[in-house]
């Protein structure tokens, strides 16, 4: 098969390839390898910090120092010719009283005597340590002095150091970044200290595209989230620990089963009516499955929100996700393991009525609608003694009617199990450093009888190793497996099952088989006969870079990355017996009879291939001017095979291998895909004095999806910020620590939700809509299968391209203590692609067009507040997010429909739009007043709705007689979360630890649809328990619903209107944790450096205003598998 290319492209390969095979020859960039300790220097005056990044240039030996020695005003004067390093250290030791120990290539710079020995050395001893981070890693360089001498060490590779001081000594301990601590020597000969992070000083780094850049100097709306939040929470996907922690990211689970949670992820709103506006997500700079990757494998993640995102121009419309796996440190092996065990317990589901209730109200109904009640008051007694025996149903031949109760939900369901454990191990030497991880967890579901859970195996191994002094390579390799299982061809549907059981049928007839009437369904014996269903996912990811730094400041960044899927899915169709009460098979489910027993075998194999270089410079220029500057080029492209069978008519219920069932039914499919773009890239960044920054970037790229005239398009982005903080009139305030003004305005493009090929017109096999093959009925006495025109060719079709628009403030106050971010943002599709209108003669489904415009604004705020009080640390964050949309053109159509309109100009997408309910017609004045309006039902009685008359035209309809006239429906809502919001509190105490998160959603619209749309939706669909006594009867006339009946007119009453309309927000505690860290030392003789205990719970609570029992976060219908409240209890430790 002949795929598309993008032919100025195809050397991108051969390119790279050169450029691997240039970089691994060996060759001197600086100086040679025989002259690399010998030194040519001459400086007057010269501050000792650049002299010592001048000898690092010139050897490639590094130098660690303290704060001490950063802020002292050391100048030198030097002049050596192709000396001896030692040489060189030996005058400065002399000029700046500096002490120098060298190991390796590391050089470490402490405060020294210079033989100055007016300390007596008889009366000190040598008192050594470790100086670690609050990860428990070692600091390099830290600053060990004698409190109120000169005398004084720095911490070696490992941390360590060894000092003389005596009983009555304290040490200092500084580090830049870090808080100075100070500790008595005492009797101690041993001292290992923890410093902790001075976030006043530290200035965070975070990954931006093709880069990295201070947190200080970022002028784009760029959020991040460290490894901590992620491990902080004891789940197996990264989006559920992600889920409100971030601003302007919502995201959405439609479902709580094991692997299969349907998570929804979107970036400051909708930008398209064309695919899911997700982001677009890359681990280590390559595209990735967020929902494959292992949360411990991750050091960091990055979200760019605004023109950062430019820079990933064509599939960047719905932001972009960086995230950045661990690397392994310099240092002995490290040995971490977590391990997690959870139970779980289900929440959200539809209540069902009892027995009884349902009895009452279907009393109700047939009164309301003429009818003698069925329920006598002896049936309803005898409903209420629990009466284990049948009688022949009063009104369906055949039937029973019982007087038992089944809770279908306490049958099937029952609580889940989750266990996770991951294992790691890192470290380091000169050359190389290395970080190895095995994960394993399993989630056991909640349906009692099925082989129901998710099984999920990762193993990543990233390894970096130092070629040359100027070459470096990255490799990293990832090896993800997930296998699912479920009931078969069911899935979750098996949980509807059990809510559309009736509550009066019992699981089993008398003679102990399972029991159906009427042609319903059995929840239980689907889940505990049918087959099991499996659902695998195997995936390698391999990510290999190398890196050359050049000469001073420049480095080539090339790299190759392929990403292979295989998934292997294998449903089964079992037909499974069901009996009535005499014990006779009436029905089968799962699979309409045995002859109907079904085998869907699916596999699906994905190659993707990206190719990457680009070249980076980033100098100083002097002490005002810096400059940043990137260029490079990209080539991706990703191949789908994919192939179906089907067979039924197995000669047994116990072998269902392909070549068992029969061949008249038989089915199979198959569809091979490709795609590619290419790209050139760049971009530009200056600042001045730290204090203006300017950023531009753009990305020029081209998709194989368009036709070759419009296949290419520049995605520009430019952006701003002043630091007025760093201003002469605030740079000593007592009020701001920090004040940014932020803006920004950048292009991204769409190409999701297009078609690969419908530039190219294709023809397609023609059947009648329920798998018929149609036939030509001519030539030669034989029949040819039927084709036709598929999409009609769109040969002008292009990009969907969208402008970012982003204006923000960061703030800190009161000693840094308070933290303040606000950003206000506006998204642009000017050309988004919309269905066009076309002749029903057409013969072919019409192409789009690029004439639609979306527009959507929105805004983010964060508020974080971090202090001490005594022992207590604590702090807390808040983020508030909204983003509305309006379709501002989508081709002049303004029809609607009651309910759900997934796209109507001048709305917000999925938008409802309803009559208003005015409450129930009380009494037969109200009835007569309101029978005048037109369009009201003939047969409305007292206890049905009455629903506004809008615009007063006398009558009830959706359409008025004016153009643009709504009649008297209006809009009422959107699906779209609005005001998504997050509050996470924590605080440390001694060796306690205790984080809190809470997450929700301020507003958002649902309708209830389908069966449970309205009581009694069939004669034969029980009403949701949340009715019973609700509803309008004689002896309620105040009650809020219309009346029940079984007649027409419960269409009127219930039909989409603001009667239906659902708030659906709600506030949730998403998780909340309480640790132990047992105290240092508790184990070091078992060889665990540091043990952490903790309790956990996850989605423990929810406050929200949705009746029936349905969660605010699930879908419209309320038949997805309940989210479940988790109870976990962990260990973490490190040898």
């Amino acid at each position: 098969m002949n795929f598309p290319t993008i032919t100025r492209y195809n050397w991108m390969c051969c390119s790279i390839i050169l450029v691997f095979l240039a970089l691994s020859s060996p060759k001197p960039l600086q100086a040679q390898e025989n002259q690399k300790e010998r030194i040519t220097i001459q400086v007057k005056n010269q501050p000792i910090q650049k002299v010592f990044d001048d000898l690092s240039k010139q050897t490639g030996l590094k130098f660690f120092y303290g704060e001490a020695i950063a802020n002292r005003n050391v100048q030198v004067n030097l002049k050596f010719k192709n000396a001896p390093i030692n040489s060189v250290l030996n005058e400065i030791t002399r000029q700046a009283n500096l002490y120098f120990k060298r190991e390796n290539n590391t050089i470490a710079v402490s405060l020294g005597n210079a033989g100055n020995a007016s300390v007596p050395v008889t009366q000190d001893r040598k008192v050594t340590g470790i100086i670690t981070d609050e990860r428990g890693e070692p600091i390099i360089g830290a600053n060990v002095v004698v409190k109120g001498t000169s005398k004084g060490t720095v911490t070696d590779l490992n941390g360590e150091y060894s000092i003389e001081a005596n009983g009555k000594s304290i040490l200092l301990i500084s580090y830049i970044g870090y808080l100075s601590e100070e500790v008595a020597v005492g009797n101690n000969k041993t001292l290992n200290i923890q410093l902790k992070e001075d976030t006043q000083k530290l200035d965070e780094v975070v990954v931006i595209g093709y880069g990295t850049q201070k947190r200080s100097n970022l002028s784009g709306a760029i959020s991040k989230v460290t490894s901590e939040v992620i491990e902080s929470k004891p789940v197996t996907n990264v989006l559920s620990a992600l889920q409100g922690e971030i601003p302007g990211m919502v995201i959405q689970r439609s479902s709580g089963q094991p692997g299969n949670e349907d998570f929804k992820m979107n970036i400051r709103g909708v930008s398209s009516a064309n695919g899911d506006s997700a982001p677009l997500v890359l681990v280590d700079g390559i595209p990735g499955d967020i929902n494959m990757i292992n949360p411990q494998d991750i050091d960091a993640i990055s979200v760019l929100k605004d023109a950062s995102a430019s820079i990933y121009g064509a599939r960047a419309a719905g932001g972009v996700v960086l995230i950045t796996t661990k690397k392994g440190a310099t240092g002995a092996p490290k040995i971490t393991y977590n391990g997690n065990l959870s139970i779980s317990k289900m929440t959200g589901m539809m209540k069902a009525p009892t027995n009884y209730e349902m009895a009452i109200m279907d009393n109700e109904a047939n009164i309301h609608n003429g009818s003698a009640p069925m329920y006598t008051q002896e049936l309803l007694d005898r409903i209420l003694s629990n009466d284990p025996n049948p009688i022949d149903h009063p009104l369906y031949g055949g039937w029973k009617l019982f007087f038992t109760n089944t809770d279908w939900m306490d049958e099937l369901l029952n609580n889940g199990v989750q266990h996770k454990h991951n294992l790691t191990i890192s470290g380091g030497g000169e050359k190389s450093n290395y970080y190895l991880s095995a994960g394993y967890s399993k989630q056991f579901g909640v349906v009692k009888y099925a082989d129901d859970n998710n099984t999920k195996y990762n193993l990543r191994m990233n390894y970096d190793y130092r070629i040359t002094d100027w070459l470096k390579l990255e490799t990293k390799v990832a090896l993800d497996n997930n296998r699912r299982t479920d009931v078969g061809s069911n899935g979750a549907w098996v949980i509807g099952e059990a809510i559309l059981d009736m509550p009066n049928h019992p699981v089993y007839n008398a003679e102990g088989n399972f029991f159906t009437q009427g042609g319903w369904s059995n929840a239980v014996a689907l889940a505990k006969e049918s087959e099991t269903a499996t659902f695998k996912t195997r995936e390698m990811n391999g990510n290999f870079r190398l890196i050359a730094n050049i000469i001073d400041g420049l480095t080539l960044t090339a790299q190759a990355g392929v990403n292979y899927k295989n998934k292997n899915n294998e449903d089964i169709a079992k037909a499974i017996p069901l009996y009535t009460w005499d014990n006779n098979i009436t029905y089968y489910t799962g699979a309409g009879s045995p002859e109907q027993s079904a085998v869907d075998r699916t596999t699906e194999e994905t190659v993707y291939q990206n190719y990457t270089a680009y070249l980076n410079y980033d100098k100083n220029f002097g002490p005002d001017h810096h400059l940043d500057a990137m260029l490079g080029m990209a080539y991706e492209t990703e191949e789908v095979r994919m192939f179906m069978a089907r067979r039924d008519n197995f000669i047994s219920d116990e072998l269902w291998e392909l070549n068992l069932g029969g061949t008249g039914n038989m089915k199979n499919d198959a569809k091979a895909e490709h795609w590619a773009t290419g790209s050139t890239f760049a971009r530009l960044g200056y600042s001045f004095k730290n204090k203006y920054i300017l950023e531009t970037n753009f990305r020029y790229d081209g998709s194989s999806r368009f036709a070759p005239g419009n296949r290419w398009r520049m995605f520009p982005g430019v952006s701003a910020s002043w630091r007025i903080s760093q201003e002469n009139f605030l740079k000593n305030s007592k009020v701001f620590n920090e004040l940014k003004l932020r803006a920004s305005y950048g292009q991204t493009g769409n190409q999701e939700g297009i078609r690969l090929y419908d530039y190219i017109q294709l023809l397609k096999f023609r059947d009648d809509g329920w798998g018929t093959k149609l036939i030509y009925p001519f030539g030669n006495g034989s029949q040819s299968q039927a084709m036709g025109l598929d999409v009609l060719a769109g040969v002008d079709r292009t990009w969907e391209i969208l402008e970012n628009v982003n204006v923000g403030v960061d703030a800190a106050f009161l000693d840094s203590r308070l933290g303040f971010s606000f950003d206000y943002f506006v998204k642009m599709n000017n050309n988004m692609l919309i269905p066009v209108t076309y002749p029903s003669m057409l013969g072919a489904e019409a192409p789009y067009s690029n004439s639609g415009k979306l527009r959507t604004n929105g805004f983010e705020l964060t508020l974080n507040w971090t202090d001490k009080i005594g022992n207590v640390e604590y702090s807390a964050q808040f983020q508030l997010t909204d983003a509305v949309n309006k379709l501002v053109e989508y081709g002049g159509a303004d029809t609607y429909k009651l309910g759900l309109n997934e796209t109507r100009e001048g709305y917000p997408m999925n938008s409802y739009f309803a009559y208003v309910y005015d409450g129930v017609i009380k009494d037969q004045a109200d009835l007569d007043a309101y029978k005048k309006l037109e369009g009201v039902p003939s047969n409305i009685g007292i206890g049905d709705a009455k629903f506004k008359d809008l615009n007063g035209d006398g009558k009830i309809s959706t359409y008025g007689d004016k153009d643009g006239d709504d009649g008297d429906a209006e809009y009422v809502g959107s699906t779209t979360p609005r005001y998504s919001f997050g509050l996470n509190l924590g605080a440390k105490w001694n060796n306690f630890d205790i984080s809190v998160f809470f997450q929700g959603v301020a507003k958002r619209t649902l309708f209830r649809e389908g069966d449970f749309a309205m009581p009694w939706s069939d004669w034969w669909r029980y009403p949701p328990q949340f009715y019973y006594g609700q509803t309008w009867n004689e002896d309620r006339p105040d009650a809020y619903y219309p009346r029940l009946t079984h007649g027409e007119i419960r269409h009127w009453n219930y039909q989409a209107s603001t009667l239906q309309k659902i708030n659906a927000a709600y506030i949730r505690l998403k998780n909340i944790q309480i640790g132990y860290t047992l105290p240092k030392g508790a184990l070091q003789k078992l060889g665990i450096e540091r043990t952490r205990f903790y309790v956990s719970g996850q989605d423990l609570f929810e406050i929200h205003n949705v009746k029936g029992g349905w969660d605010p976060e699930s879908d419209k219908a309320g038949f997805n598998y309940p989210f479940q409240r988790y109870y976990s209890f962990g260990i973490d430790l490190t040898f």
